[in-house]
């Protein structure tokens, strides 16, 4: 007769005993999201969550452990049932009550019952598409283009260099970048003479989507092999994030553009050891091996390209010396670049005067290897005029500093 009474007194306090004197105590929910394959336990949960998994930890007694007697009622939506009541690992006296649900749309106010009866209000913020696009952000948006063996990041290139091109962002949100996986990232590639466009998708791999930034780049599958104007469009779904204008020139218009800043002699000793002269050094025997030295750049903002050159050796009319020249290939940006072709034996520098800096039949700069004369003045105040010299980047230099210097007071 005693299991008879057990199970009537168990009845007895399940349905006949109001639930203010069985509720549970010391309630503590738990959100999470599952999205991209991966777990999340942020907030709020985008709209476009896979699942939402709410937990509450409650401190049951023995009537109410009835994992059916459970429910998560949303308005407007029929109530859900929970999935798993568990004992805690950490407290055997709590109980992990967990549901299963969809993505709501919107935050919403869910309500925890038992036996219909509310025991918990549970929010659950969710973040919406036009939340998310307003928040998400494109950084450093680049063009990177591919000549030769380099990569440059240039908004202006040689066209008929062009091996790539690859527009590269960082993409920044406050949540994660997980919602991007449903509204897609993708970058549009446009010609301005031909208004030929190429919408390239972007594909973030599960881990990037986790993080809150990731790093990308993409490729257009023609390269822009004519003179025109370019453009990179980063979009989020529909929503415009940044774009970016790059334009192709031809090798002439690069030339063009050249501006020589400096330049100085590579000395060689007797050890080997190299250092940068504004003038070669006027004692026998100090230097074993000297070259020119030219710092060029270009003054187009952006621009990159390889360029020939040529240091040709001027001699003197008496000199007996073949024509000598130092070619070499250098990458050109709006930064500057040295151009040093080559080192010649001191021995070879007899009658030589200057080197010249050219591009095909284009001069550039000169380089003297004499120092600048200098006049001489009499009693009477007239001067003897300084012989004939080549002048140069360095001279105009050395002359600006001079000149500063007297305006300083310190000559």
């Amino acid at each position: 007769m005693w299991p008879s009474i057990k199970l009537w007194l168990g009845w007895v306090m399940n349905d006949l005993i109001p639930a203010a004197r069985g509720r549970p105590g010391n309630q503590a929910v738990h959100l999470r999201y599952e999205a991209v394959g991966r777990t999340f336990y942020e907030m709020p949960i985008p709209w476009s969550a896979e699942a939402v998994i709410v937990e509450v930890l409650l401190r049951l007694a023995p009537p109410m452990r009835q994992k059916n007697d459970y429910a998560l009622r949303i308005p407007g939506c029929p109530p859900i049932l929970p999935d798993l009541l568990r004992k805690d690992d950490k407290d055997p006296k709590r109980y992990r009550l967990t549901f299963r649900l969809p993505a709501p749309e919107v935050s919403v106010r869910a309500e925890l019952l038992w036996k219909m009866r509310l025991i918990a209000d549970v929010p659950i913020p969710v973040l919406t598409a036009d939340a998310f696009l307003s928040q998400l952000q494109i950084a450093n948006p680049t063009v990177a283009v591919k000549l030769g063996d380099c990569t440059v990041a240039a908004t202006t290139f040689v066209a008929a260099q062009c091996r790539g091109v690859a527009a590269m962002a960082v993409i920044k949100s406050p949540t994660t970048l997980a919602p991007l996986a449903e509204l897609g990232l993708h970058v549009t590639f446009r010609s301005d003479r031909t208004a030929i466009e190429y919408d390239i998708p972007v594909t973030l791999t599960s881990s990037q989507l986790s993080f809150k930034e990731a790093m990308f780049a993409v490729s257009p599958p023609k390269l822009p092999r004519k003179s025109g104007n370019y453009s990179a469009t980063w979009y989020a779904g529909t929503k415009q994030l940044a774009s970016i204008n790059f334009v192709a020139v031809t090798l002439a218009q690069f030339a063009k553009s050249l501006r020589v800043s400096g330049s100085r002699f590579a000395i060689a000793d007797r050890t080997g050891q190299v250092r940068m002269m504004r003038h070669p050094p006027q004692t026998p025997g100090e230097a074993v091996r000297i070259g020119p030295c030219f710092v060029l750049n270009s003054y187009e903002l952006g621009m990159a390209g390889w360029i020939d050159l040529r240091a040709v050796a001027q001699s003197t009319g008496s000199s007996q010396h073949p024509p000598l020249e130092l070619t070499g290939l250098v990458l050109i940006t709006d930064g500057p670049s040295l151009f040093a072709p080559g080192m010649l034996d001191d021995a070879m520098l007899h009658g030589i005067t200057a080197f010249e800096l050219r591009y095909r039949k284009q001069l550039l700069s000169v380089l003297s290897l004499n120092p600048v004369p200098m006049a001489a003045f009499n009693a009477e105040g007239g001067f003897k005029p300084p012989p004939d010299f080549s002048w140069s980047p360095t001279a105009d230099e050395e002359l600006a500093q001079k000149l500063s210097k007297l305006m300083r007071g310190e000559e």
